[in-house]
């Protein structure tokens, strides 16, 4: 088996050898959660927008799929890039759908009559997303004109088009051939004056849906991984949201034991690497590419990424390890298989198995003899309930309601404070718990000194250009105030009563009413669509001129599309995220330059969680022994894309990782930078 797997590593490190210097396009295809992507290998000369010509995408498509390629291009790099089918006869093969609009990329042939709009509003596709698949089209294309359809799904009654230049509301509804009413009902906040860039939603009909037949093709389907299954929110009435109210700023660390370091530890590595598949892979150079690309490789870089922690504790801490990597997968049999090669093993520690049902049957034994479980890379909650030898190490969605607590107790308790949401009844449970911890840890009342008001009314009368004239009046969070009576009483100042304000978006006028001018405005948008993200972005930017906004963002808005950086610098966007690498960070710039070293390809997110996971926990066994479920929750150490804050929510439970990754918008800096909600704002 050793000999098998060293064989299919040597394989995998073979991505030096094809280089052509013209772009051709990859033709093997690798579904992974339903979505379909190429696999390309960059060649020496090919530049980002050459390849994205090749595919017929643009740019933002492949650095918004793979992230690493800010550093640049590398020869032998292997890159996704989404899938644009190929160029099919729509009206020979065609099948119909009611209910939905699914469009799949193809050719339309323009008709006598209609332009670019007519043809955008047909498909439910802005006339952008067609411009950039056509270079050169213009908004008025002759009659037989062959255009390529953008492949993009629309599933609404509208569709999101980015305003071009010299657009002004009214030429937009000329142009998209809608009734005021009608465009008013989608964009309320929209005026009469429009910015290039902005994102307002055309009114669409309803269509019959035509979807092309898709040519047969062999796709490496990747496995299911726990990491992949849509995260649904808890209802109420079935798992309450429970908060584990800790502080950790408080927390003493555990006493280590010297006696530690220098034990010997056996630890089992339970990865999916599908060794049996071998055998049924190609490794002529005409199937690199989908050799590569096989189930057998899908979670190598966990294992890549992990041992080279081992080495480097083994190398420089002093780790003294028996470790076993046994081949666990989906298949409950390989999990009966490992437990015939543990069960006369004294194991301190088991990382994995990574699919629910082989945990399972792992687990069970684990809990009977004592070990101490890993699960990286599940979000279930229920992994951890009822064992408490299991260790959690991805956060739930309900961790985001305690490090968000956190972070407005430290930073923004004197903030004016907003929950906006769709208040769908899904999210009902998880909106009352973050209105309710939130009220926990603002300030009752926040004193605010008359000539900050003062300063408002300034800064207003400047805005309406009022010269050297000041408004007479200003209105601040509901209330109106004289700005004679400030003056009179500049030295005085006004109380204002602070509670969680929470709207519905269909009721963002009367958050807009309720804003501040002499304080921040903290507005906690919980949304888990684009559209949304994008309504909310649109609706707050013009309120930004008049009042100082800092923007939330839950649960997870990093795949969003089509939100302008400009609008989440403006409002100082806090994002959460399970993942996050700063690439500005030595350690990781460190590992990077290693990993590629070592195995000549770039670390993706398994390796950054496979050396985590090892350096964490193997560095807890060398401090605290088998004690360590005892004292992790008081242990924190660096690591590349996470921090650990391990909680018990019940005496039963296991421990349960509650930290998300923060990062926000610096709009001076103009960049993304981590920030802690456990550490007290320097200025406060």
């Amino acid at each position: 088996m050793k000999k098998l797997f060293f064989f299919f590593l040597s394989l995998f490190l073979t991505c030096n050898l094809m280089a052509q210097v013209q772009v051709e396009r990859s033709t093997e295809i690798v579904k992974i959660s339903g979505k379909e992507y190429y696999m390309h290998h960059v060649k020496a000369g090919e530049t980002l927008y050459s390849i994205a010509q090749a595919y017929q995408v643009t740019v933002e498509d492949i650095e918004r799929l793979n992230p690493e390629v800010a550093d640049g291009l590398k020869a032998e790099q292997v890159i996704g890039i989404p899938v644009v089918a190929e160029v099919q006869d729509v009206l020979n093969q065609t099948t119909e759908k009611e209910g939905t609009r699914v469009v799949l990329g193809g050719e339309y042939v323009v008709q006598k009559g209609e332009n670019l709009y007519d043809i955008a509003k047909k498909f439910g596709i802005d006339v952008g997303e067609f411009k950039a698949l056509n270079p050169g089209l213009d908004n008025e294309p002759k009659p037989g004109t062959v255009i390529k359809v953008p492949d993009i799904v629309n599933t609404d009654d509208y569709l999101v088009h980015k305003v071009e230049y010299n657009e002004r509301t009214s030429s937009m509804l000329k142009r998209w051939k809608v009734s005021e009413s009608e465009f008013r009902e989608k964009n309320i906040s929209v005026g009469s004056h429009v910015f290039v860039n902005q994102i307002v939603l055309i009114p669409i009909d309803k269509v019959t849906v035509i979807q092309e037949q898709q040519p047969k093709q062999t796709i490496i389907e990747e496995p299911e991984i726990e990491e992949y299954v849509e995260v649904q929110e808890p209802e109420l009435t079935q798992d309450p949201i429970v908060i584990v109210e800790e502080d950790f700023t408080e927390q003493t660390e555990c006493e280590a034991d010297p006696e530690n370091a220098s034990k010997r530890y056996k630890v089992a590595l339970m990865v999916p690497l599908y060794l049996y598949d071998i055998g049924k892979i190609d490794v002529s150079k005409e199937n690199l590419a989908k050799a590569q690309k096989s189930r057998s490789l899908s979670f190598l870089q966990f294992y890549e990424g992990f041992m080279m922690a081992v080495e480097e504790m083994t190398d420089h801490e002093g780790l003294e390890l028996d470790l076993m990597v046994i081949d666990v997968t989906d298949e409950v049999s390989t999990a009966h298989d490992a437990l015939s090669q543990i069960s006369n093993e004294d194991l301190d520690m088991i990382v994995g198995p990574f699919f629910s049902k082989s945990f399972a049957v792992i687990e069970e034994y684990a809990a009977e003899k004592g070990i101490i479980m890993i699960n990286p890379l599940s979000t279930r909650e229920n992994v951890i309930e009822g064992h408490p030898n299991v260790v959690k190490v991805k956060p739930s969605p309900s961790g985001q309601i305690h490090n968000l607590s956190e972070l407005v107790k430290n930073r923004y308790h004197d903030s004016n404070i907003f929950i906006l949401s769709k208040e769908n009844e899904s999210d009902t449970a998880f909106l009352d718990v973050l209105e309710q911890q939130l009220n926990k840890v603002v300030n009752e009342d926040v004193i605010v000194k008359n000539e900050e008001f003062l300063e408002y009314a300034r800064s207003e009368s400047q805005r309406l250009e009022m010269g050297n004239k000041m408004v007479s009046t200003v209105d601040v969070e509901g209330q109106v105030y004289s700005t004679n009576d400030l003056k009179d009483n500049a030295e005085g100042e006004v109380v204002l009563h602070n509670s969680i304000k929470r709207y519905a978006y269909s009721d963002i006028s009367k958050l807009k009413s309720q804003l501040s001018g002499v304080r921040n405005n903290l507005i906690v948008a919980y949304g888990k669509d684009n559209v949304f993200a994008t309504q909310v972005l649109n609706t707050l930017k013009k309120e930004v001129e008049k009042a100082p906004i800092t923007l939330v963002a839950l649960p997870d808005w990093t795949g969003f599309e089509k939100l302008l950086v400009d609008n989440l610098l403006d409002m100082n966007a806090i994002y959460f995220s399970d993942f996050f690498v700063d690439y500005r960070e030595e350690s990781v710039k460190d590992f990077v330059y290693d990993f590629r070293r070592k195995y000549a390809c770039e670390p993706q997110k398994y390796a950054f969680e496979g050396y985590d996971a090892a350096w964490y926990f193997l560095n807890a066994l060398m401090r605290y022994g088998r004690d360590m479920m005892d004292c992790i929750p008081y242990y924190n150490i660096p690591l590349l894309h996470t921090r650990c804050h391990f909680m018990r929510k019940g005496s039963g439970d296991g421990l349960e990782n509650q930290s998300w990754s923060i990062y926000q918008y610096d709009k001076e800096a103009i960049e993304l930078n981590p920030i802690n909600p456990f550490e007290k704002d320097a200025e406060d």
